[in-house]
């Protein structure tokens, strides 16, 4: 059996969600321990217990020791889905990012095509939003899926609820070197209907585009899309997408906070944008997080606008499992296959 040490680097929940990934993969049973041992409050936490529990519901994995603030677990995978329409349902304000995160390497490599309903949040701190998937990742691996938000949702009652159907995956080297040409910025600025008064999503938005029209001499085509929506708590966020002419993207996003104005929140997912612009790389620091466990199996080469220490630890996961394959040299990163 492979031992994962989670406290290894980053030490977080990424040594968690990679490592269930490619034991799922390669039919590996995996033993983690010291998980998340420095941090504050270290061992399982919520987010870890409903991703774990995604491995139970979907491929019908055993876990042993899957509790709360549990700092070591055994996990016996399964490579075959339980069924073609599978619900996971959180009671919390969870991550469906995260969620999606983990399993996805699964689907992918195992073919399986299927329908998830997943609940939780679809934005919060400390993680992706729901979003960043449609519009990079999975554009990015060449996968085919429609998705659905039926309700967004944010800390601390969550709420939120997605369907993602995979209709296909193409299994593509991953080459992300060579600079495209911008093409266009796409602002989605969200926010609850019981903001809608104050004009939040707008005032999001707005600011945003203000922000990139500047920085970039306003000769590029941002559209801006404002939505409000039902929620069970009170949030707003910004999203916003770089599309370059060789379909490659660049992705920032800010979370609204209380007390925090909502120009603030635009400016700061679009300065976010300009600087991963400026640093003129194919690969935005949270994509290079993502594909890490991608390269280590189909193989490429990306150029990274920051080689982070999430990125570190999810190449430090996928060479416990298989041996020496990347190489980290600047901000390229390639692999040896």
């Amino acid at each position: 059996m492979l031992t994962i040490d989670g406290s290894h680097l980053e030490g977080g929940g990424q040594i968690l969600r990679t490592s269930l990934a490619l034991s799922t993969i390669l039919n590996q049973d995996v033993e983690i321990i010291n998980i998340r041992k420095n941090r504050k409050n270290p061992g399982l936490a919520e987010q870890h217990l409903r991703i774990i529990e995604a491995f139970k519901d979907i491929f019908g994995a055993r876990c042993e020791g899957d509790a709360l603030s549990s700092q070591a677990i055994t996990f016996h995978p399964s490579g075959e889905v339980k069924d073609t329409y599978i619900k996971i349902k959180p009671q919390t304000s969870a991550s469906i990012g995260l969620i999606v995160q983990a399993v996805l390497p699964a689907l992918y490599f195992l073919n399986k095509r299927i329908t998830l309903e997943i609940g939780g949040g679809t934005a919060g701190k400390w993680a992706p939003p729901f979003d960043f998937y449609p519009y990079v990742v999975f554009p990015t691996l060449h996968i085919d899926a429609r998705t659905e938000i039926k309700r967004r949702g944010y800390y601390p009652k969550g709420g939120g609820s997605v369907v993602i159907e995979f209709k296909h995956f193409s299994l593509k080297r991953i080459e992300l070197y060579e600079p495209g040409k911008l093409e266009k910025i796409q602002i989605l600025s969200v926010a609850s209907k019981t903001l809608k008064e104050r004009h939040v999503a707008s005032r999001q938005a707005i600011a945003a585009q203000d922000l990139l029209e500047e920085k970039l001499k306003g000769t590029l085509n941002i559209k801006k899309k404002e939505e409000y929506c039902d929620t069970l708590s009170i949030g707003s966020e910004v999203n916003i997408c770089a599309q370059f002419s060789d379909e490659t993207y660049l992705w920032a996003d800010a979370l609204g906070e209380q007390n925090k104005p909502a120009e603030d929140v635009g400016k700061e997912a679009a300065e976010k944008l300009f600087t991963e612009i400026e640093n003129d790389a194919r690969c935005d620091v949270h994509l290079a997080d993502n594909l890490i466990p991608y390269l280590a199996f189909v193989g490429g080469v990306i150029d990274v606008s920051q080689v982070s220490q999430h990125t570190l630890t999810n190449i430090w996961v996928c060479e416990q499992f298989l041996g020496e394959t990347f190489e980290v040299k600047d901000n390229f990163i390639k692999t040896n296959i």
